[in-house]
């Protein structure tokens, strides 16, 4: 039998080790076929190293069983267990992939579940909240008591642009009229606006800045077409939702834990050695122990640094799983598609929220941001910045 059939029958193990966890351990098997095995180069080393890891595995799920040996953190504990002997089988990955690996297993594992709940948020199983119960409980506990860190507040400095067809317009053609048709956050009848989002001007190319190429990929722009920009100036600061996680990693947010932990930890060590006589002072480990303790009780551990990390995780996990690219043309199919974001634009509408932040899905070549405002008067056309546009 060659290596890589060897590699294949391994692979298929792995996807069979657990059946709660299958989905996750399916998703782990592709991604070593893609971007770990070299069909006729590594076959060999991946064959031994899946090999062993997969028999220590499959003989603990057999004595422990699968109700209680695997849950997702098993799953990344596979992962840490071959990433530890990629310098054998794969040593020019890069140094953070199985960290990236790990991320993007977790993000898959709750778009699994975050999917169905997304399908009608007011449904739960029994046993479980549904999508707007969760979103409600982070909301309320964490995203609306520490607003600096989940809001954004409008300024002067904002760039905000709008797109329509043809030549010859005033600033009044750039205000939305009311929607006959489903959009993506307002239903028929309702009047949003819809600009494209970032803190400072970035150029795209020679003709365009990335505000502007943002707005012809939302608009589907047709190439030879004529199209006319105009930027906007916020009238009032808002309630911004930021609901665009696209350019931060699920690590980053993670790490934001680990980060105040390590400062922490650093200025309470700073502070036991600024005493002269430390070194004499602490040989005395009860004595180190205690005053550790007081400066432990003296700076307590913040809790919105953990309410800020977990709450973005999750808004992570949702931002990553419900924003896709929608070509429906059909208004039926365009509402179903739809339904949900309506409903969580209400909620937040309900909640004193004056817009949200949330990424382009039109395309990967860059990381776009739009913005959607509830009330249209808190933003204004400027007249001096249309730009006119032929889209070669």
């Amino acid at each position: 039998m060659t290596a890589d059939n060897l590699v294949l029958i391994e692979l298929d193990k792995l996807e069979r080790l657990s059946l709660r966890r299958s989905y996750e351990l399916r998703y782990l098997s592709k991604r070593i076929r893609k971007d770990i095995w070299i069909s006729g180069k590594n076959s060999e080393k991946v064959y031994y190293f899946l090999k062993k890891i997969n028999r220590v595995f499959s003989m603990m799920n057999d004595i422990i069983g699968d109700d209680e040996f695997f849950s997702l953190d098993t799953v990344m504990e596979y992962v840490k267990n071959f990433a530890r002997f990629s310098v054998f089988y794969r040593p020019d990955l890069d140094t953070n992939y199985f960290n990236n690996l790990i991320d993007d297993i977790q993000l898959e594992s709750a778009a699994h579940l975050i999917e169905q709940q997304w399908e009608d948020i007011y449904y739960s199983e029994d046993g479980y909240k549904s999508f707007l119960d969760i979103f409600d409980d982070i909301f309320t506990k964490s995203i609306n008591l520490h607003k600096e860190r989940f809001f954004h507040k409008l300024n002067s400095d904002d760039v905000l642009c709008r797109v329509v067809n043809g030549w010859g317009h005033k600033s009044e053609r750039f205000i939305p009229w009311k929607s006959k048709t489903h959009n993506r956050w307002n239903p028929p009848g309702k009047q949003y606006l819809y600009l494209s989002f970032s803190e400072q001007e970035m150029s795209y190319s020679n003709d365009l800045s990335i505000n502007e190429y943002i707005c012809l990929e939302e608009y589907r722009a047709i190439k030879g077409e004529q199209y006319s920009f105009c930027h906007f100036k916020a009238l009032v600061e808002g309630n911004i939702l930021d609901l665009s996680y696209n350019d931060v990693s699920l690590s980053t947010i993670k790490n934001i834990v680990e980060d105040y932990r390590e400062d922490s930890v650093k200025k309470m060590v700073d502070e036991l050695l600024a005493d002269p006589h430390a070194k004499e002072k602490y040989v005395n480990k009860k004595k180190l122990k205690k005053d550790i303790q007081i400066l432990m009780s003296k700076n307590p551990v913040d809790s919105k640094i953990i309410e800020e990390s977990y709450a973005k995780q999750y808004l992570k996990m949702v931002c990553n799983c419900i924003y896709k690219k929608i070509d429906e043309t059909r208004e039926d199919k365009r509402e179903i598609a739809y339904k949900s974001f309506h409903i969580l634009s209400e909620y937040l509408e309900s909640k004193g929220v004056d817009g949200i932040i949330y990424p382009c899905t039109r395309t990967k070549k860059i990381t776009g941001k739009n913005l959607v405002l509830f009330n249209i008067n808190n933003a204004e056309p400027i007249p001096s910045s249309i730009k006119e546009f032929t889209y070669l």
